[in-house]
């Protein structure tokens, strides 16, 4: 069974549907907008990577002079206290520049002995030990370790002092803020993210034009079918007025050659009628076609156990399966009840059964009608020509007719089954097509039980 979303969010979805390159054009915008914003998360990354590497160099280099000259400075602490203090007036991002050294109260702990801020100078020393430990055992190198206080990241750098007969005689240690150059990566940023945003709006007001061109050009093909369609009906439609206004023209003259037997004058009448009854069949659906394109086609609903008017129809056209040798059978269960508008509905079994008989030419056609807890199922089947896919699936479509010689033989102008599908749907019911090219076809239509 073929599930019918709700109207409203078919309606949602239906641009969509009928547009494919939207979806392209969204999803090329996305890619684009998502690779833009993963570059620049990554050239960012690599930017504010390379500054602290920089940073890093360069109080590493630092340390690696100021050490020797600690050495040899060690017992003259005003004049090296000098050296920190000009050496920090040198380089702003440091914050504290302190000559650090073990001590046994408390053990294992570290205390400022030499400060470019004497206000700091014997201070004990927290949260440094691992990377103090790590420059007193190596001595060849120094150790940078990152922290984070109230939002804002430090470098420590430690650097052992080693005096000429190689013992250790304290451990330069440096606290550098990263507050000036995150602030010069997020101005650049802010910068870029401004440059990416124009740029990004600009490829998407690019992608927005160029899928508005494909809609023109989509829209320029779809006129020019329908422009080709409608030529081809303007065709059809004066082949199929002029066969039956021949028909009455050649009668009417028959009828006016004077005396003649009843029989031919009652047989001549009849064809008249039968020619008029076309030709007035053929209005309707133009009239129809109209009334339904401009929302003016209105239904008159009503609760009906439609049984008996599906048999009238067979009833009505069993004559003319006998014509063709075909064989037409009914089975319409009373009792059940559906929403319909009685005058359409016959409309729709009418139309139905008209091109069962028409497109079989031998075998037989099936109506049958049955109810279950929720559906009133009305199937038409017959062992006609059938469909291939491609036809089924164009065969509710405006206008349309099969290329085979089989249908284009028989008189129609592609309307009958296009009016059929909308009627039905706006009786609230649904109707579907199972063929096979050659073996025949099975219509299906389903309504909702009407409740009481």
């Amino acid at each position: 069974m073929k599930v019918q979303l709700p109207k409203r969010i078919r309606d949602v979805f239906t641009p969509f549907i009928e547009r494919p390159q939207l979806w392209l054009t969204i999803a090329m915008a996305i890619a684009i907008v998502a690779a833009f914003l993963y570059t620049a998360n990554l050239y960012i990354g690599i930017a504010q990577q390379a500054q602290d590497e920089l940073v890093n160099v360069r109080i590493g280099s630092l340390q690696d002079a100021f050490a020797p000259l600690a050495a040899e400075l060690s017992d003259q602490s005003d004049v090296l206290r000098s050296y920190m203090r000009h050496l920090q007036e040198l380089n702003p991002t440091i914050v504290d520049f302190d000559i650090v050294s073990p001590t046994s109260t408390p053990p294992n702990a570290w205390v400022v002995t030499l400060s470019a801020d004497s206000a700091r100078e014997n201070r004990q020393v927290f949260r440094q030990d691992f990377i103090l430990h790590l420059a007193q055992t190596d001595t060849a190198r120094s150790f940078t370790f990152e922290s984070n206080q109230s939002g804002e990241r430090y470098f420590s750098t430690a650097r052992a002092i080693v005096l000429r007969d190689g013992a250790v005689s304290g451990i330069v240690l440096t606290r550098q803020t990263l507050s000036a150059a995150d602030a010069q990566i997020a101005a650049s940023t802010h910068k870029a993210s401004v440059t990416l945003i124009v740029i990004l709006l600009f490829l998407l007001l690019l992608f927005f034009r160029h899928a508005r061109i494909i809609d023109y050009a989509a829209l320029y093909r779809k006129l020019k079918e329908v422009d080709m369609l409608k030529d081809e009906f303007i065709a059809m439609a004066s082949h199929e007025l002029r066969a039956p206004l021949t028909a009455i023209r050649g009668y009417v003259d028959v009828l006016k050659g004077g005396d003649m037997p009843k029989a031919t004058q009652d047989l001549s009448l009849e064809r008249i009628d039968i020619s008029a009854r076309e030709l007035d069949s053929l209005i309707v659906d133009m009239l129809d076609v109209s009334r339904i394109e401009q929302g003016r086609l209105t239904m008159n609903l009503s609760r009906a156990d439609v049984s008996g008017t599906l048999v009238e129809i067979c009833d009505t056209w069993h004559m003319k399966a006998v014509e063709k040798g075909l064989t037409l059978t009914c089975e319409a269960a009373p009792g059940a009840f559906i929403m319909v508008d009685t005058d359409r509905f016959r409309q729709v079994i009418v139309n139905l059964l008209s091109n069962s008989v028409k497109y079989t030419q031998k075998g037989s056609i099936g109506l049958t009608a049955s109810a279950d807890e929720k559906y009133y199922t009305i199937s038409v089947n017959d062992t006609g020509i059938g469909m291939t896919n491609d036809e089924r699936d164009h065969l509710f479509n405006k206008f349309y007719r099969a290329e085979g010689r089989d249908v284009r033989d028989q008189a129609g102008t592609g309307l009958g089954l296009w009016i059929t599908k909308q009627i039905v749907e706006m009786m609230g019911a649904s109707i579907t097509v199972e063929s096979i090219k050659g073996v025949g076809s099975h219509f299906i239509v389903r309504f909702a039980l009407a409740k009481e």
